[in-house]
């Protein structure tokens, strides 16, 4: 098969980007992309169209040397070096390594031709606590943190770069997202709420478990992302999650309907944390038509994966 997408993945030994890597495997109809992965993080290759590179990508002259070698059509940027949480610890530290890093990017992008970027942005740490039933991309976005903060201005740079440069860019505002390939132990209360029983381990919850968000399971997410690619869809901020929002109680009980197991500790709120959000998505489902998986089929799938992890890991 010729190859007719190139594409860097940068974050593709992340949660997501690993679920973008399986998802192109599984799918013949991808078999002409040929993939190559930037990360700090050495990977064992997992098959021979997949090509993994260590390094940074805030490291300038490493993606010099990649977009020298490989001629790419396309960037995905699944990356981040921080979280809600630990992102004010040390906020000249987010700004470098993923502010100035995405510009230096974008800069190379612009001095070899490739014209098209997927961006992954944050759809609860953008807009911040809003108190309404549904969040717009309409809305004012107020973050509550570095991380939401530096994710609003990546989207601000890379709308520039698009005016000045033509560079394409998709950028998706993506809810809570859960399911196979994720090892976070800082983010993602689903799986870690999982990992958590499996393990007999108290939940840590901040709040009373009363916060309402709007989960995705994150086999949804990657379907989405290549339908929207599919349709060609550019110059966009959509909103992608489940459209319906949840009380993390209402997960904890859901997960205790296969393990019943699941001790939770409530402490304090964290002020970075945006206690109740629920995505907009008619914009993102005006380009998709598409169904979503039923919130307990995605948490039993996420405990057989988690189960599966914690046997080849014991």
């Amino acid at each position: 098969m010729q190859v007719k997408e190139t594409v860097l993945l940068l974050g593709g030994t992340g949660f997501i980007g690993r679920n973008i890597i399986d998802y192109v495997l599984k799918n013949k109809e991808y078999s002409n992309y040929k993939i190559v992965v930037l990360s700090r993080n050495f990977q064992r290759e997992i098959d021979e169209s997949i090509e993994y590179v260590t390094g940074d990508y805030a490291d300038k002259s490493v993606l010099i040397r990649l977009f020298s070698k490989w001629n790419f059509t396309k960037v995905f940027h699944c990356a981040t070096s921080t979280t809600p949480l630990t992102s004010g610890n040390n906020i000249l530290s987010d700004i470098n390594g993923n502010l100035i890093a995405t510009i230096g990017l974008l800069d190379v992008m612009r001095d070899f031709s490739c014209k098209s970027i997927l961006y992954l942005s944050s759809g609860g740490a953008v807009y911040g606590e809003k108190n309404l039933e549904k969040i717009s991309e309409n809305d004012i976005c107020n973050p509550l943190s570095s991380y939401g903060v530096v994710k609003l201005t990546i989207e601000n740079y890379l709308r520039l770069y698009q005016k000045q440069y033509g560079i394409n860019y998709l950028i998706l505002r993506i809810s809570n997202p859960f399911g196979r390939f994720h090892t976070s132990e800082k983010q993602g209360v689903v799986n870690i709420a999982i990992r958590r029983a499996l393990q007999g381990e108290t939940l840590e919850v901040w709040g009373d478990g009363t916060q309402s968000k709007d989960y995705l399971f994150v086999d949804d997410l990657v379907k989405i992302i290549f339908l929207l690619l599919k349709q060609e869809v550019v110059n966009k901020i959509l909103n992608v999650g489940s459209g319906e929002s949840y009380q993390l109680n209402c997960i904890l009980n859901t997960i205790r309907i296969y393990l019943p197991d699941v001790k939770v500790d409530y402490v304090e709120s964290k002020t970075t944390d945006v206690k109740d959000f629920c995505l907009d998505i008619s914009l993102m489902q005006s380009f998709v038509n598409f169904k979503f998986t039923e919130l307990k089929e995605a948490i039993q799938q996420t405990i057989f994966w988690e189960n599966s992890r914690k046997s080849i890991l014991s």
